[in-house]
């Protein structure tokens, strides 16, 4: 059969439009199932190793589903190799088992344990890439199969052609392609029977779907893998717009704030966009349109301290201007009832300190939000750290009484974090509330007995000095 394509220069001028190739004395990593597409894949980057001087490695995963004809490929692949001078890892798994136990289904159990493999063996090789056999039916496939199964933009754009360490050179080769050229150079490979198996889903697509599509259109495949170029253009561009408007998040002790008017402002393809790049950024990556729907409504409402409790552990609320995305591992502490009997160092139960010492005040006094010199003859311990309680009465210096929660809302203090805010009291009422100040008629004079107490918020990993 007369050979078509030159499929070594179209991978090679596939893999150099999206920078595929590693630099002269990088490492691939070949993904190898013995399979007519593993196999063209094989020679193609065989043959570009020598010329573009990387080093190429060959995996093979026996997935040991097949019995004697696992066993069959994974032969083929080792004396393949062997004659090659290809270095070969080999790794298997029991499928089945791992399906069972997880309660999964067999191909997702597959696809997870066979590219945990690869990543492993990429690691223990340092290789640069792992290149796999995906060519442009299996993407048309993908597409049709996400289509089926409801899908955005995103899923539209079909496979990548690079993610992470991850390569696919001939995903936009067509399969007629691939067997057409193997023919003409002589390249053997195995079946695997299990692509005849209709109860897989993309088997049954493959045998029944596409071939009506063809019918359609002869040039569906090479059509669809031309339009893919576009969809991803234009998904790259939504992604890069929100990439502009998250810059302004920051992330801080496991959660992620922004300005709510950065999301209101966006156009919504942008906007969803935005928030699933911010929920990434606190480990939040699967969440429905509708959650992500209830996040923007948050953003747009007008409560300064409104609250929406999400799936998979994840909070959202309204910081006043802000917006604020927290999982519920990252909320904060709560601190619980303490009791100090005199001056010292004490650690509290949600990684914060109060320090107090006896002290003759300076000129001016401490009266910042979390240090304070608190008259000595005013003060009789025990002192209770605790939670505020309705009724809780302050007095800042140079303005009048008000209730704890009046003094919050004024400052515009966040909801979420006055409840993790403590006060300090004796038996005489309020010395202290962190986050606002000392109690004015409580503060010491310059030059007399004083308490200096200082709370001393829970440390950052970075801000310990930790190896």
């Amino acid at each position: 059969m007369k050979n078509q394509i030159d499929l070594v220069a179209q991978g090679a001028a596939f893999a150099d439009n999206y920078h595929m190739l590693p630099e002269p004395g990088g490492c691939v990593l070949c993904a190898l199932s013995g399979g007519a597409d593993s196999m063209a894949l094989l020679t193609v980057l065989e043959r570009l190793a020598k010329e573009r001087e990387f080093t190429l490695h060959a995996a093979h995963f026996n997935h040991q589903l097949r019995g004697e004809e696992s066993q069959r490929d994974e032969a083929f692949v080792t004396d393949w190799c062997q004659k090659r001078g290809i270095p070969l890892v080999i790794g298997r798994g029991d499928v089945a088992q791992q399906a069972e136990e997880e309660g999964k289904g067999v191909e997702e159990t597959a696809r997870a344990m066979r590219y945990g493999f690869l990543t492993e063996a990429a690691r223990e090789l340092e290789a640069d890439r792992i290149a796999t056999a995906h060519n442009a039916d299996d993407n048309a496939e993908t597409v049709l199969l996400h289509l089926a199964r409801g899908t955005g933009l995103d899923g539209l754009t079909g496979i990548p052609p690079v993610r992470g360490l991850l390569i696919r050179p001939l995903l936009a080769t067509t399969r007629a392609d691939i067997e057409a050229w193997l023919e003409a150079e002589g390249i053997p490979h195995v079946e695997d029977s299990s692509n005849q198996n209709d109860a897989y889903a993309r088997n049954r697509l493959r045998r029944e779907v596409m071939p009506v599509m063809r019918e359609l259109n002869p040039a569906f495949v090479t059509t669809l893998t031309a339009n893919l170029v576009h969809l991803r253009q234009d998904r790259d561009l939504l992604h890069n717009l929100a990439e502009k408007a998250t810059k302004y998040a920051q992330v801080a002790d496991g959660r992620v704030t922004i300005p709510a008017r950065v999301l209101v402002g966006l156009a919504r393809p942008v906007a969803v966009r935005a928030v699933k790049q911010l929920l990434a950024k606190v480990a939040r990556y699967e969440i429905s349109s509708v959650h992500i729907d209830q996040i923007l409504a948050l953003a747009a409402g007008a409560s300064p301290s409104a609250t929406i409790r999400l799936p998979d552990g994840l909070f959202a609320w309204r910081e006043y201007e802000n917006l604020v995305l927290c999982p519920s591992e990252s909320m904060p502490s709560g601190f619980s009832l303490r009791l100090l009997t005199g001056p010292g160092v004490f650690a509290l139960d949600n990684g914060w300190a109060i320090e107090i010492q006896e002290t003759i005040c300076p000129d001016p006094p401490a009266q910042e939000e979390y240090e304070w010199h608190i008259a000595r003859q005013t003060v009789t311990f025990p002192l209770v750290l605790r939670a505020r309680q309705p009724g809780d009465q302050l007095r800042l210096p140079g303005r009048r009484a008000k209730t704890l929660k009046k003094w919050y809302i004024d400052e515009k203090i966040p909801r979420q974090k006055r409840e993790h805010l403590p006060v300090l009291a004796d038996e005489s009422g309020l010395l202290a509330a962190a986050g606002l100040g000392p109690n004015y008629p409580r503060v010491a004079q310059p030059g007399h007995p004083a308490l200096y107490i200082r709370l001393i918020p829970k440390r950052k990993p970075e801000e310990r000095n930790e190896p």
